[in-house]
């Protein structure tokens, strides 16, 4: 009788076992909660959560190669060291490159087909789609080298930092995975947690995500699947098909005092007139914003339109919105002018 009550004891406690965290997060009660919360909140099964996390580990960094870049415009060509490292100079320094333009007139003209597609679909044009993708990881060649789930699981429990942001995008990424049928241990992304071609983050996926490439799945990986996503973003921020981003003025002197960065709320072409800026371009909206970008020998100035605000959407700073349309630009003279 003795022996039959063992036996059952050993049983439950192998079950007890089998439903407990191993591991480096086996004693922390915050991984316990959370998947409480998962299973309450999406349904998920357990085991699957239990799994994952008793295989996670200390975030790993994979090492990857590093490409020669050639500066195609700007101060940055040819001139001394210090004007390279100057406000937009530095950005231009790092962003518009030959070798970036070259490998986006390639990509637009690869998936051609797939951009006529998204255009007639999602009404963004494809030279910004590629010139976001471009920036981000070079067409998909550096898609990033750490390990989305322990990263972001490291910053959740461990590292404390920003710790509710990221297990907002921890659970994204479960919900990713899971509703994707992909492993969630073998993706790999950049330190923050962004993911795939666009380089977006696990609740953007689950926003914003489309799948494109016909298998009814969203993979952050596959380049249909990335180049929509991308596009579906912006669409659904209130992208502008066909309408002006920005355009340079022209003023009077090397430098501009008027405004520091930009203008927070819109202004009028009087306001224009009265400050001395003629638009090197014909355009018919009646209010924009104006932008200045800095450099070390002079300054520039732009009109920014509606489309230039969902370009900040996806990163929200000035230098980048100009990288993005600056390069879309340069991209589309090329394909154009062939």
């Amino acid at each position: 009788m003795i022996n039959k009550f063992l036996i059952i004891a050993a049983l439950i406690l192998s079950l007890s076992a089998k439903e407990q965290v191993t591991g480096m997060y086996a004693k922390n009660k915050e991984v316990k909660r959370f998947i409480n919360y998962m299973i309450r909140k999406h349904n998920f099964k357990r085991s699957y959560l239990i799994n994952v996390f008793s295989r996670a580990s200390k975030p790993k960094r994979y090492k990857t190669k590093r490409r020669h870049r050639r500066v195609v415009k700007g101060i940055a060509r040819g001139r001394k060291w210090w004007l390279r490292r100057v406000g937009f100079s530095k950005y231009e320094h790092n962003y518009l490159n030959e070798d970036r333009v070259r490998l986006g007139v390639k990509f637009v003209k690869r998936y051609k087909t797939l951009f006529g597609r998204i255009e007639k679909r999602l009404k963004v044009d494809r030279y910004t789609i590629a010139a976001i993708i471009g920036i981000e990881t070079y067409y998909g060649e550096y898609i990033g080298n750490w390990e989305t789930f322990n990263m972001l699981a490291y910053r959740s429990f461990k590292d404390k930092r920003r710790a509710r942001l990221f297990k907002y995008e921890l659970e994204n990424l479960l919900l990713l995975s899971y509703r994707q049928k992909l492993n969630a241990l073998f993706l790999k992304g950049s330190k923050d947690g962004a993911l795939g071609l666009g380089q977006l983050m696990p609740h953007s996926y689950i926003k914003y995500g489309v799948s494109f490439d016909g298998n009814k799945r969203i993979e952050p990986f596959s380049k249909p699947d990335a180049i929509a996503t991308v596009a579906n973003f912006l669409h659904k921020k209130g992208w502008q098909f066909k309408k002006e981003t920005a355009i340079r003025g022209k003023f009077y002197g090397r430098h501009f005092k008027r405004v520091k960065t930009h203008t927070r709320y819109k202004i009028s072409r009087a306001t224009l007139k009265k400050w001395g800026i003629k638009p090197r371009k014909k355009f018919k909206a009646a209010y924009f914003k104006l932008l200045k970008l800095k450099r070390a020998e002079f300054d520039e100035v732009w009109l920014t339109f509606k489309n230039f605000d969902v370009l900040k959407h996806y990163n929200n700073s000035d230098y980048y919105a100009m990288a993005v349309y600056q390069l879309s630009q340069e991209i589309k003279k090329r394909v154009e002018k062939k």
